[in-house]
């Protein structure tokens, strides 16, 4: 593990040290497990109480909280405008390389002789290549990633083990894709065939097409587009195990957490947030700022820069109203039983 003096992390985080400067930091860690040499970070006054219990070195925090049982002898403090930017410079630091392919071409790549490969590109093992294919420069593919025919992959993206992008989807540049990520399979459409004997597939016939600078994490699936593309806009994020439906138009700046499932024409603003478990109807919109709470069920549009929460998704504020009532329900009832009036 490497270590850094605090000033050069003070220096990194444009950070202003209050106490010992002469310390040494050998680790990052949380509050409650940190050791001695570790720099650990306090986003407002409910995490600074914890710092005189705990057994870190250096503590980020922001400029104005209040750290009560600080020892400057000891200890430092380093002062920022924001402590969770400021710790992820620091994780940064301390951040191991990712196993990538190195540069050049693994014998075993099958490539087409149609596609169009870029400077400085590094293929691993058993990567495909289909025809007309466009990869950028700089473009990292790790073992068994498939580029089917015509789609393109921008510059400096990174697709990890055993990413697939379908025929002509569009990966734009800076992108990172994790493992298994499925980028323009078939949209989910059938209809009860004539003779109600089965069901009939609909045709997808679009594509997908992903901004720069998106991510998107492991065993996720972006499907392809009935008629038009499926899109994610400019350095959005989506999470693990997140399925997004064909026709979805997601706009920049998202994100949107584990497990959430997006039906086919939703339409998603600029800057949403989106926590884990929702499930969002077919058609919905969603406005630009917009906040859904873990576990929503979404079946109606939000307005711009509102915030809902529950099944079916609700204003919060009217939401944690009901819950509060329901926590209330079972004392009523007893109040209003035939027995309690005895």
């Amino acid at each position: 593990m490497p270590e850094f003096t605090l000033q050069h992390i003070a220096e990194a985080t444009n950070a202003t040290i209050e106490g010992n400067q002469s310390l040494v930091c050998s680790g990052v860690a949380s509050l409650e497990e940190a050791s001695e040499g570790d720099a650990t970070f306090m986003v407002n006054a409910k995490f600074a109480k914890l710092w005189a219990q705990s057994k870190a070195t250096i503590g980020i925090v922001p400029t104005g909280v209040t750290v009560e049982g600080h020892d400057g002898a000891t200890r430092a403090l380093l002062r920022v405008e924001d402590a969770d930017l400021a710790i992820a410079t620091v994780l940064e630091m301390f951040m191991k390389p990712i196993e990538l392919p190195e540069a050049g071409i693994h014998p075993s790549a099958a490539i087409c002789e149609t596609a169009t490969l870029g400077k400085d590109v590094s293929i691993g093992p058993n990567v495909v290549i289909g025809k007309d294919v466009t990869v950028g420069d700089g473009v990292k593919l790790c073992s068994g990633v498939h580029l089917g025919r015509g789609s393109s992959v921008g510059s400096n993206s990174v697709l990890r083990t055993s990413v697939v992008i379908e025929h002509d989807c569009v990966v734009g540049a800076d992108c990172i894709l994790n493992a298994h990520v499925v980028i323009g399979a078939d949209g989910f459409g059938y209809r009860p065939s004539q003779a109600k004997d089965g069901l009939t597939k609909i045709p997808h016939v679009g594509n997908v097409v992903l901004g720069n600078r998106v991510e998107i994490g492991a065993n996720s699936c972006v499907d392809r587009g009935k008629f038009s593309a499926t899109s994610i806009g400019d350095g959005s994020k989506i999470d693990n195990l997140v399925q997004i439906g064909h026709n979805v138009k997601i706009g920049k700046n998202c994100v949107i957490a584990a497990h959430c499932g997006i039906g086919g024409s939703v339409q998603i603003g600029d800057w949403v947030q989106i926590a884990a478990q929702v499930g969002i109807a077919p058609h919905c919109k969603v406005g630009d700022g917009a906040k859904i709470g873990a576990k929503s069920g979404l079946m109606h549009d939000i307005p711009a820069g509102e915030e809902w929460l529950g099944v079916p998704a609700t204003k919060m504020k009217d939401t944690l109203r009901q819950w509060a009532i329901v926590r209330k329900m079972p004392e009523l009832a007893k109040q209003l039983s035939p027995s309690s009036k005895r």
